[in-house]
C-alpha cells in the first residue's frame, strides 16, 4: 500500500489484528477497499479517507458481531453509542472502524448486541459483498497482514448498493468510488461471476446516476469510458441470464 496518514495506517493495522483473531466472517468495504484495489491494480486515484469499514457475515457466523467487537475492545477500541443504542463506530486514538451487517436478517439477528452492549447498522448489498470475499495479504508501512476483501465485481456491486441509501447526505461519493473501481475492470473480473437480477438493477441504476453527475467522478482519468465498459458488462450479464449461461468475454 502507498504511504498513508497516521489515522489511515492505524486503521489498517487494527484490521490486520482483527484478521489474526477472526480470520473468517467479515470483509473490508468502503473507501479503504477502493484504496486496496487501486494498490492491487497499481493505480492511485482513490479519494482521501481515513475511516475503515467492514461488514460482518452474521448469517454464516452468528457470533461474529460479538467476537469482532470483543477483539476491538481488547485492542483498546471504544464504541461510540448513539441515542438509539447503536454502536457501529469503534475508535482508538486516530483509528476509526465502522462495523456493519447485512439487511433482512430478521428481528433477533439484526438487534444482537456486540461486546459493547449495542447493536449495529444494516447496509444494503452487504451479503453480496461477503459472498464474493477472498483473503489477500497487504503491506502497510513495515507490517504485512491478511485482509478479507471482495472481488472487484463484488466491490462494484457493494458501491452500487450503498448508493441506494437515500438518507445518506453524502452518497454521491459512492459514484466516484464506483467509477474508480470500474476503471480497473478486466475480463477476468467478470468471467465466472454472473450478477443476479437485483445486482444488475443496482449497478445499471448507479451507472445511470453517475452519467448524470459527472462532477462526482471528474477526478478519475477515463471515467466516461469506464462507465461504458461497466454498462457493457451489465448488458452481457443480462443477456447471459436470459440464455441461462455464463457471460462471454
Amino acid at each position: 500500500m502507498p504511504v498513508m496518514t497516521e489515522a489511515q495506517e492505524a486503521g489498517w493495522h487494527a484490521l490486520m489484528d482483527l484478521y489474526e483473531a477472526c480470520p473468517q466472517g467479515w470483509a473490508l468495504v468502503g473507501g479503504q477497499l477502493v484504496h486496496l484495489w487501486c494498490a492491487e491494480r497499481q493505480t492511485f486515484v482513490a479519494r482521501p479517507t481515513d475511516d475503515a469499514d467492514a461488514v460482518l457475515d452474521v448469517r454464516e457466523h452468528p457470533d461474529i458481531h460479538y467476537r469482532a467487537t470483543a477483539v476491538l475492545q481488547g485492542m483498546g477500541f471504544t464504541a461510540e453509542t448513539t441515542s438509539e443504542g447503536v454502536q457501529h463506530r469503534w475508535v482508538k486514538g486516530k483509528a476509526v472502524i465502522d462495523l456493519l451487517i447485512p439487511r433482512h436478517l430478521g428481528e433477533v439477528a439484526s438487534n444482537k448486541a456486540g461486546a459493547g452492549g449495542g447493536r449495529t447498522i444494516a447496509t444494503p448489498g452487504a451479503q453480496k459483498v461477503l459472498n464474493r470475499t477472498e483473503v489477500v495479504h497487504v503491506r502497510v508501512a513495515d507490517r504485512v497482514g491478511g485482509i478479507p476483501r471482495p472481488t472487484l465485481l463484488g466491490a462494484i456491486i457493494g458501491k452500487a448498493s450503498a448508493y441506494t441509501v437515500a438518507l445518506d447526505g453524502n452518497r454521491d461519493r459512492h459514484l466516484g468510488d464506483l467509477v474508480v473501481l470500474a476503471s480497473m475492470l478486466q475480463p477476468k473480473d467478470v468471467r465466472m461471476d454472473l450478477m443476479d437480477g437485483l445486482e444488475l438493477t443496482r449497478v445499471a441504476s448507479a451507472v445511470g446516476q453517475a452519467r448524470n453527475k459527472p462532477a462526482t467522478w471528474a477526478y478519475v482519468p477515463g471515467g466516461a469510458e469506464a462507465l461504458d465498459r461497466l454498462a457493457a458488462v451489465v448488458n452481457r450479464h443480462r443477456r447471459s441470464r436470459e440464455l441461462g449461461k455464463l457471460p462471454a468475454e
